[in-house]
């Protein structure tokens, strides 16, 4: 019991340095400008980058987490890791006449393998901390959004001094010798740890562990399906479009970058806090409140600049980041963690419906006033209120307090 005590901390570490490194998918909007310069596109030519690479990232969390009773955790990490930095390495070495190919790229390779790293690492932390659900999710979720906090930086001065070839070729290989490094320490617990674990929290009796077919038939699948739809609309809007917008409006480039740099820090304070405060409270309480805030602020972005417009920015990824890090703790809690990389990668479809639905409209109206997409994504912050109330109500029959 000891020495898997022990491991399991090596493997949050391993698992936490593979989030760091693929979490850098989700800094598009620094990228964006310098592609765009270095290639003379226009933004419209790429704008569906980010909801392409969204999608991607969904399917790879399908994938791994269908495959995870079949596949060594070692393995799916390994390959997610390096299909991932093949992506970004890939990505450097577009021409300039076909815009189109850093949909495959970046979006499709780099998402799909970002995907399977990640469900992957989410998949095994949640199996060796059963009983610390919001301690495991929310560091693993957390470091994922850190990120943009600690690379935006790094990779915005390498764009500057060495372009954008040199900066994705460097960022490929350093990535690759640290997740793959990282990946061969990942494994599973084996059953009888991951029990006795599990008990500490949860009467033996009520231990069930929902396989994706069984997790289907349930009508809170279909609940927190529509939950993160709706969720994820306020920051799938803004995040390809921080600084394009920001500059729209006369904020210099350097509040522009720390307007980027502020999402990741909000995005990963959201992933770290919502289930660790779930852990003092309901869980479906904390998504409530990360829904009232995004609404709150997607009304004030309609017509903020300067400071407000970054505070803004920062509510909405801080709400994000909150319902992204406790909707796999709610999936878990609902359906086990034996199955829960498959199950939470089928919740993950609303994340993916919700890129191309509202990536698109943001592409649409970008170049004119987004003020009617904004309001349209403050009034949809009401569905995931409704969907927590009808979640507890529906546990509360079967005598669970979520």
């Amino acid at each position: 019991m000891q020495k898997n005590n022990r491991y399991r901390i090596i493997v949050l570490i391993s698992g936490l340095f593979i989030n760091l490194c693929t979490g850098i998918l989700y800094m598009w909007s620094v990228f964006l400008p310098y592609v765009v310069s270095h290639h003379g596109w226009n933004p419209s030519q790429v704008a569906m980058t980010s909801a392409v690479m969204i999608a991607g990232f969904v399917l790879g969390n399908i994938l791994t987490g269908l495959a995870q009773e079949k596949i060594h955790p070692r393995a799916a990490a390994f390959f997610g890791c390096g299909l991932f930095c093949s992506g970004i390495y890939l990505t450097a070495l577009i021409g300039h006449g076909i815009p189109s190919m850093i949909y495959l790229t970046y979006g499709i390779a780099g998402g799909l393998g970002c995907g399977i790293a990640y469900g992957t690492v989410l998949a095994v932390l949640q199996k060796w901390w059963p009983a610390h659900l919001g301690f495991a999710t929310g560091t693993s979720v957390g470091f994922f959004g850190l990120s943009v906090v600690i690379l935006s930086p790094v990779a915005d001065r390498m764009l500057r001094t060495g372009g954008v070839p040199f900066t994705f070729k460097i960022l490929a290989i350093v990535f690759f010798v640290v997740c793959a490094a990282a990946a061969l320490l990942m494994k599973n617990p084996d059953k009888a740890y991951y029990y006795s674990e599990i008990t500490k929290k949860i009467d033996i009796e009520n231990v069930k562990q929902f396989k994706p077919r069984e997790m289907l038939r349930s009508m809170s699948y279909y609940y927190i399906l529509i939950s993160v739809f709706a969720a994820s609309a306020a920051y799938l809007v803004i995040v390809p479009f921080i600084t394009t917008i920001a500059l729209s409006r006369g904020i210099s480039p350097g509040l522009a970058l720390i307007a980027v740099m502020g999402t990741g820090v909000a995005n990963a304070l959201g992933r770290i806090l919502a289930p660790l405060a779930s852990e003092k409270t309901r869980r479906t309480t904390v998504m409530m409140l990360c829904a009232i805030i995004s609404a709150a602020a997607c009304v004030l972005i309609i017509f903020a600049s300067g400071a407000a417009y970054i505070a803004a920015v920062f509510f909405i990824a801080f709400s994000y980041g909150g319902a992204s890090g406790i909707t796999p703790v709610i999936a878990t809690e609902l359906f086990g963690a034996r199955y829960s990389g498959a199950n939470y990668g089928l919740v993950l479809v609303g994340v993916g419906l919700s890129s191309i639905v509202f990536g698109r409209l943001a592409a649409v109206f970008v170049s004119g006033s987004l003020t009617g997409v904004f309001i349209l994504c403050a009034s949809l912050c009401s569905v995931p209120v409704l969907m927590m109330i009808l979640i507890r109500r529906r546990c509360l029959k079967l005598g669970k307090i979520i």
